[in-house]
C-alpha cells in the first residue's frame, strides 16, 4: 500500500484537520453512548475527533505517527476499503437513464460507519418505502438505485452507495445512534468513502419535492436526483481528490462500539443475577 494513501494518491487525513459537522460542540459528542456504555441519547464528554481523544493521546506523537497508525488500522481490520474509491473510479459507465438516485441525510457520522462496517442502512418509514419503491421498479430493468450520503450540519458528502435489498420492516439494528426513530433495514454497498464539501455541487441546480428550484446540496433526505444531474455528482465523486474521509475515525467508532457491547453483556449478567 502506498504511503498515506488509502488507495489515493498523496492522501493525508490528519493534515487537514477540520471538525465534521456539527457533532463536535466543545468535547462533547452528542451520541447514544454515556461513560458507562448505556443506551440512550446524551451527551458523551469523550472529543469527538480521536486524535485529541484522551483514549488515544499516549499513542499519537505526531502527524506522521497518526496517518501511519490509521493506516495500520485499516489495513489490518478493513482492507477492502483501502481502494475502493480507486475501485468503483470508472462507475459512469455501469449507469444507465433506468437507474435512481436518491439523496441520504445522516443525522450522525457514527450511522455512517456503522452502515459502511455492516453494509445496512435505514431511513424513515416514509424513506424507506420510497427507496424500496425505486429499488423494485429499477430491479425490474436491470439497474440499480444508488444513495449520496451526507451527515446534517457536516457541509459535505461522505460517499456513495448501491441498495442491493428492498427495506424489511421487520428486521432491526442494534447500533443507530437513535435506534427508536428507524423501522427496518436494507443491504448496501459501498462504492466511494470520500469527504467532498457541498460547494463542489452547488451548482447542480434540481427541482426539489415541495417544487422548489435549488442547488443539490439543499436537498432533504430521500430527495430523488434526476439521470443527468446525478451523473455530474458521480462524476466529482469519481475525480475529486480528497483530503479526508470517514476512515480516519473508524478506530475511534470501533472503540466506542466495543466499550458499548461489553457493558450490555455486563449489564445483561447483572440483570441474571439480581
Amino acid at each position: 500500500m502506498e504511503k498515506n494513501s488509502f488507495g489515493i494518491n498523496n492522501y493525508n487525513p490528519f493534515y487537514s484537520q477540520n471538525i465534521r459537522g456539527s457533532y463536535y460542540r466543545g468535547g462533547r459528542y452528542r451520541g447514544r453512548y454515556n461513560y458507562r456504555g448505556q443506551y440512550r441519547n446524551g451527551i458523551h464528554d469523550i472529543p469527538y475527533y480521536p486524535l485529541y481523544n484522551q483514549q488515544f493521546s499516549n499513542t499519537y506523537n505526531n502527524e506522521e505517527e497518526s496517518l501511519d497508525r490509521i493506516e495500520k488500522y485499516i489495513f489490518k481490520n478493513y482492507n477492502n476499503l483501502i481502494d475502493i474509491n480507486e475501485r468503483n473510479s470508472n462507475i459512469l459507465f455501469e449507469i444507465n437513464t433506468d437507474c435512481k438516485f436518491f439523496i441520504i441525510k445522516s443525522f450522525s457520522e457514527e450511522d455512517i460507519h456503522k452502515s459502511i462496517k455492516y453494509g445496512v442502512w435505514s431511513s424513515s418509514k416514509k424513506g424507506n418505502t420510497t427507496l424500496s419503491n425505486a429499488f423494485n421498479k429499477t430491479k425490474e430493468k436491470g439497474s440499480f438505485v444508488y444513495l449520496f450520503f451526507s451527515c446534517n450540519g457536516s457541509g459535505r458528502y461522505v460517499g456513495v452507495a448501491k441498495m442491493k435489498s428492498v427495506c424489511d420492516f421487520n428486521k432491526t439494528f442494534n447500533y443507530w445512534t437513535q435506534d427508536d426513530l428507524w423501522t427496518g433495514l436494507f443491504d448496501v454497498e459501498w462504492l466511494f468513502i470520500k469527504d467532498i464539501p457541498l460547494k463542489e455541487f452547488r451548482n447542480i441546480i434540481i427541482t426539489m419535492k415541495n417544487g422548489e428550484i435549488k442547488p443539490v446540496s439543499n436537498a432533504r433526505d430521500t430527495q430523488e436526483i434526476p439521470f443527468e444531474q446525478a451523473k455530474i455528482m458521480l462524476n466529482i465523486f469519481a475525480e475529486y481528490e480528497n483530503s479526508n474521509t470517514i476512515l480516519e475515525h473508524f478506530e475511534y467508532y470501533d472503540k466506542r462500539q466495543a466499550d458499548y457491547e461489553k457493558n450490555v453483556k455486563f449489564q445483561q449478567k447483572e440483570d441474571i443475577n439480581q
